[in-house]
């Protein structure tokens, strides 16, 4: 009888690898479960808190010139206007600009729909790289629902053309999530590796032009990459980016210096401490009930958050692995923060301005988002009795401040609210009042508020009445000023509304003074009449109910 000889080694090493197979792509089914779920609480989430705007919300601002612009001189004119005029150094942006508008007209919900999309999609991505950054899947899920309703930066989520700042946030954490991967691959699968590197590369390259405002965060990456890999080897894909990156961003602020004010190293220097001090106002504020602005409390918030973070230290010091772990992310959200205000340095926003204004904060909020969270998180380890309490006390501090940051947003969302039923009324006092327009004219609008709180417009803009004008009586020959504060001064020549710049002034063959307030309509057509008009003429307040 003879034995039969079996060789089990290639039998075990296939069973292994099929074994290994059958991990990985359980691992992979779970992680796209996981994306899956997590994007269904951000749809909730931002159905719960911005269906209301999106069904009630409406045009401000840009949105109003751009739907004119999209009638009147169609898709492909729009995007020429936006690329030379208006954000030169941005073709992406420019060619994204008018999609909506093209696509739906003046049906402001859907506008506003696809924003909040575009918002939901940003805190998608960021729950993406946060766990690709290792974050515990609680952790990087409740911040990026506090990424959502971050209410410091309204305008990413509320306006319509400021929502389409979004896909610069998105293409930037996914480059990065990409990056990240690409140095972490062994040095056997070097074709997949370069594959992402370029990836990466490309999107960075796609955020810049669209919004510059994630450079200096990308050039910071490299304090991302050396969780990955040693120095060396962070050092290398450090190299790729700046060499993708500082040329594409230089030329882009060179194209958008022409018609938009890019801050010189001297600017710069002057703003750094006025964004400092907004910061940390800010960082208060996030603890604080909305309302409450003194300078002692947020003084006292400051002062809490100072002790939290050196008794963190202490606490680290002795070993407690969990205290280092969320010191050092909160530490990278401050770093994100700095490096996220640097391209707004000496560009006249400031991380303090509302409403729309709030375009400094658009990196930045996520930044802050990981510092609140850190912080909140640190103050459990220290007070939980017992480990098993944190998560407990996690989930009580999320809701508490996340109700908070709530309250905060659907207050701007009422502002809002409400500046559109005042845009309807000027528009209706404007048709009862003057009526139909002579083709070519200028209404100089007086008598009517402009804003109904700071960075909430009704009318703000030369740009916005005279859009929201041109699609109301169909012509595109006719332009509007709207009048508020400092009035108007009585050139040799033309009308300088004082509140926006010498290239808004008006001819005075064009120029018709209106009053809403007092119902005097009345053609200006020389500097002796414009002075002789002034008087009876009086600016609107800045703000309603000034």
């Amino acid at each position: 009888m003879t034995m039969k000889v079996v060789n089990v080694r290639p039998v075990r090493g296939a069973l292994i690898a099929r074994a290994a197979g059958g991990g990985v792509a359980l691992v992979r089914a779970h992680r796209y479960l996981e994306f899956v779920l997590a994007g269904a609480v951000l749809v909730g989430l931002a159905v719960l808190v911005f269906g209301t705007h999106v069904r009630h919300g409406g045009f401000y601002s840009d949105d109003w010139s751009t739907a004119s612009d999209v009638t009147f001189r169609g898709y492909r004119g729009t995007v020429d206007h936006v690329l030379h005029d208006v954000v030169p150094g941005r073709p992406i942006l420019a060619a994204v600009h008018p999609v909506t508008h093209y696509l739906f007209g003046l049906q402001a919900e859907r506008h506003l729909a696809v924003g909040v999309s575009l918002a939901v999609l940003a805190s998608l991505c960021f729950f993406v790289l946060l766990r690709s950054l290792r974050v515990e899947r609680p952790h990087a899920l409740g911040m990026a629902a506090l990424s959502l309703v971050f209410p410091w930066a309204v305008a990413l989520h509320l306006w319509t053309i400021a929502t389409v700042n979004n896909l610069a946030l998105i293409t930037y954490f996914l480059g990065t999530t990409a990056a990240l991967t690409a140095v972490g691959l062994e040095r056997d699968r070097r074709g997949r590796a370069l594959a992402l590197h370029l990836a990466a590369s490309l999107l960075y390259v796609v955020s810049v032009l669209t919004y510059q405002v994630a450079p200096a965060v990308i050039l910071g990456s490299i304090a991302l990459y050396r969780t990955r890999v040693s120095w060396s080897r962070a050092s290398r894909r450090w190299l790729l980016d700046c060499a993708v990156v500082l040329p594409v961003t230089a030329a882009s602020a060179a194209a958008s210096s022409a018609v938009r004010e890019v801050g010189s190293v001297s600017a710069m220097v002057t703003d750094l401490p006025r964004f400092v001090r907004d910061d940390l106002t800010l960082f208060a504020a996030m603890f604080l009930p909305s309302g409450v602005e003194a300078a002692l409390p947020n003084l006292l918030v400051l002062f809490a958050a100072t002790g939290v973070v050196a008794l963190s230290l202490v606490r680290a010091r002795r070993g407690e692995p969990a205290v280092r772990t969320w010191l050092v992310r909160g530490g990278a959200g401050a770093g994100a923060v700095a490096l996220s205000h640097v391209m707004f340095l000496g560009s006249g926003l400031l991380p303090s301005y509302s409403g729309i204004d709030d375009r400094a904060n658009t990196l930045a909020a996520f930044g802050f988002v990981v510092v609140a969270y850190s912080v909140l998180v640190l103050v459990c380890l220290l007070v939980a009795p017992t480990p098993r309490w944190i998560p407990v006390f996690i989930a009580a501090a999320l809701v508490l401040v996340g109700v908070g940051w709530i309250g905060r947003v659907r207050d701007d969302i009422a502002l809002l609210r409400t500046a559109v039923a005042r845009q309807a009324d000027e528009m209706a006092l404007l048709e009862d009042v003057v009526g139909r327009p002579p083709p070519g004219s200028t209404l100089l609008v007086f008598g009517f508020p402009a804003t109904t709180s700071p960075g909430i417009p009704i009318f703000y803009n030369a740009w916005d009445l005279e859009g929201a004008l041109r699609l109301r009586w169909k012509d595109y020959s006719l332009a509007a000023r709207p009048i508020f504060r400092k009035g108007v001064t009585c050139d040799a020549g033309s009308i300088r509304p004082v509140e926006f710049q010498p290239e808004f002034s008006v001819p005075y063959e064009r120029a018709i003074f209106v009053d809403l307030a007092t119902r005097i309509v009345r053609p200006v057509r020389s500097r002796e009449a414009c002075v002789a008009a002034r008087p009876r003429f009086a600016p609107g307040p800045l703000v309603a109910g000034e």
